[in-house]
């Protein structure tokens, strides 16, 4: 069966018409670029301490500000809220900080807490390449940082990531990531040359794993934390690049609720593989509880597949797994015969939904 399935070596041609492939062979490049940008235009913070963090952006401009919020859990002395919304929690005030991050510039979910943020007078920094966001910030006074226009916003992770894992340090609640990053550098280099685009489907991990999860639901499981970020990103980059729908979930919730849906061993658990997210910061507890779910639904019919970080950092092993799950994306639509840059389903949703405002 597999033999019949189009190969996974270049040229892609009119499987990848945009070049996605190119973008994420590119991941290397891209942190080095975001860390030139961020010496050169560093953080300029409110002078007051904030109360919090309150991230706020949707989709791919969203996930920079997670995994920052996992990657620095145990240091941050404030708490770090994510915002995928129109409105702020009540808690958001003047003494926090909004952060607002809108790739394009023109995200209407962004631009609603963006006024929000001006009426309630909280201070505000923003990420954006262009667009009303941008004009915004001019306008009101507040610190840009800027971002390269003209990419996918899933596929510019690095060029957002970068910065916003810089802003507990430019507010003294944690150490100066760069070094972390050049090391990220060195793990995405060699990445590419073993799950690159040029590297044969024989020896390439990636490749291998996308060939067997094609035709099946995925599931990605992970400890809670960063893993658990990464999970999101997984599955984001699964139905933006594969047009597969995906789920994710992290131990020990897991435990706790969705197993009892492994209960039942049916056509649905047989065509399910999952995707064991794992990393050498994972408890003890949670290693267990991760090995004892995936054995449990492997009883049921399930495939699993583990996939491991690399490197020293909590930030490059964090960076390893992004990068893995976005070639294994890119490869299950190139397998799967979908362009991995098409997002028809959400231009169109944008379209009824703007019709359907009008007449509210």
């Amino acid at each position: 069966m597999t033999a019949t399935l189009p190969p996974l070596e270049p040229p892609f041609g009119q499987r990848d018409p945009h070049g996605m492939a190119a973008l994420v062979d590119g991941i290397p490049e891209q942190i080095e670029q975001a860390l030139a940008r961020t010496r050169a235009t560093p953080w300029q913070m409110p002078t007051h301490t904030p109360d919090l963090i309150a991230f706020g952006g949707m989709g791919g401009s969203a996930i920079a500000g997670e995994l920052t919020a996992a990657t620095y859990a145990d240091q941050l002395p404030r708490p770090w809220l994510v915002v995928r919304d129109y409105r702020w929690p009540a808690c958001v005030s003047k003494d926090s900080l909004a952060v607002l991050s809108s790739n394009s510039g023109n995200t209407e979910e962004t631009l609603a807490l963006e006024a929000q943020a001006r009426e309630r007078g909280v201070p505000c920094v923003a990420m954006s390449s262009g667009g009303e966001l941008t004009e915004r910030a001019k306008a009101g006074g507040y610190h840009l940082q800027r971002v390269p226009g003209g990419l996918p916003p899933r596929a510019a992770l690095f060029h957002a990531w970068v910065p916003v894992s810089g802003i507990p340090a430019a507010l003294g609640w944690a150490a100066n990531p760069e070094s972390e990053w050049r090391e990220a550098v060195s793990v995405a280099r060699e990445y590419r040359d073993n799950l690159g685009v040029d590297a044969p489907e024989s020896r390439n991990p990636a490749k291998q794993l996308a060939r067997m999860l094609l035709g099946r639901r995925v599931i990605v499981y992970s400890a809670p934390g960063g893993p658990a970020a990464v999970g999101t990103r997984w599955r984001q980059q699964l139905n933006e690049n594969a047009k597969v729908l995906a789920h994710s979930a992290a131990v020990p919730e897991q435990n706790h609720n969705e197993i009892v849906g492994w209960q039942v061993a049916s056509d649905a658990t047989r065509a399910v593989s999952i995707v064991l997210l794992q990393d050498r910061e994972d408890s003890a507890e949670s290693t267990l509880r991760l090995r004892l779910a995936a054995e449990y639904a492997v009883r049921q019919g399930a495939t699993v597949h583990a996939v491991t970080s690399d490197g020293e950092s909590r930030i490059a092993r964090l960076a390893s797994l992004v990068q893995f799950g976005d070639y294994v994306s890119l490869y299950l639509a190139l397998a799967g015969g979908v362009d991995p840059t098409d997002i028809t389903s959400i231009d169109d949703f944008k379209r009824r939904l703007a019709e359907a405002s009008k007449t509210r």
